[in-house]
C-alpha cells in the first residue's frame, strides 16, 4: 500500500456489510408487503378505481389532456 494512503478504520468492512443487509431486508419487506396487500385485495374483490376502464373500448387509463 502506498505511504500516502491511510488504511480504513477498523470495523468499516463490518459496518458496510450491516448497512447492505439492512437495505436488503427493507427491499424484501416492501416487496412482501405489497404482494400480501395485492393478494388481500384480490380475495376481497377490491378493485382499484385508477385501473378501471374509462370507456367500453378503453384498455388503459385515459391519456392526459393536452393544453
Amino acid at each position: 500500500m502506498p505511504a500516502d494512503r491511510e488504511s480504513p478504520p477498523p470495523g468499516a468492512g463490518n459496518a458496510a456489510k450491516v448497512i447492505v443487509v439492512i437495505i436488503g431486508l427493507m427491499i424484501v419487506g416492501i416487496f412482501v408487503g405489497f404482494n400480501m396487500q395485492h393478494s388481500k385485495d384480490q380475495e376481497t374483490g377490491h378493485i382499484d378505481p385508477a385501473g378501471t376502464p374509462k370507456s367500453p373500448t378503453d384498455l388503459q387509463a385515459a391519456p392526459a389532456a393536452r393544453k
